[in-house]
C-alpha cells in the first residue's frame, strides 16, 4: 500500500514538474566492463522511433555499424534501444538516457534488458569519439551517494588498450 502511494505520487508529481536527472548506480570502469555482454565500437547508421505496443512509452533504435568487437560477439549491425524519442507531436525525455545522430561515433557498453539491446548505465556506458578521443557525458544523471559523477576523456588507443586489459585478467 506504501509503496503504491508513493509510484501514485511520483507520477503525480512528476507530470507536475519536469524531471531534471535520472537516479542511478554508480558505474565504476570495471562494473561498465563487467556488466556489459558486448563492448564495441562503432558508428550510427540509421534511427527509428515508435511507441510500445500499449502506446505508454516511446523507444528509438538506433542502428549501429560495429567497427569492432572489444568484449563478446556481434554481428556487423547492432540495433540498440533506449526509452525516448519523439512520435509526432509527443517527446519522451528520460534525462541521463544516451541518444544518438546518425554518423556518431562511439565505444559502447552493451546489455541486454529483455528483449532490447541497451546502454549499460544510461550514459555512463556510451563513450563518444572524436579527433581520437572518447568521452562520456554523465549529463542528466545523480548518484544515490549525492556526489557529482566524473567525465572521462582520454585517447581512443589507451581507452581501448584499458578495456582489453581487464576483460583478460
Amino acid at each position: 500500500m506504501k509503496r503504491s502511494v508513493l509510484l501514485l505520487a511520483s507520477l503525480v508529481f512528476g507530470c507536475l514538474a519536469p524531471l531534471q536527472a535520472t537516479s542511478v548506480r554508480r558505474l565504476s570502469f570495471d562494473d561498465l566492463i563487467s556488466s556489459a555482454n558486448s563492448i564495441v565500437e562503432g558508428s550510427v547508421v540509421s534511427s527509428n522511433t515508435y511507441r510500445s505496443s500499449d502506446g505508454k512509452l516511446i523507444f528509438t533504435s538506433y542502428t549501429i555499424n560495429v567497427q569492432e568487437s572489444l568484449k563478446g560477439s556481434t554481428p556487423q549491425l547492432v540495433t540498440v534501444t533506449t526509452v525516448g524519442g519523439r512520435v509526432g507531436n509527443t517527446i519522451l525525455h528520460v534525462a541521463g538516457m544516451p541518444v544518438f545522430q546518425p554518423g556518431d561515433r562511439a565505444i559502447l557498453f552493451l546489455e541486454q534488458s529483455k528483449s532490447y539491446t541497451t546502454i549499460v548505465g544510461l550514459n555512463q556506458g556510451k563513450f563518444a569519439i572524436s579527433n581520437g578521443e572518447v568521452s562520456n557525458s554523465i549529463s542528466g544523471l545523480s548518484f544515490p551517494d549525492g556526489a557529482a559523477g566524473k567525465s572521462v576523456k582520454m585517447p581512443l588507443d589507451e581507452f581501448k588498450k584499458q578495456i582489453k586489459l581487464r576483460i583478460t585478467r
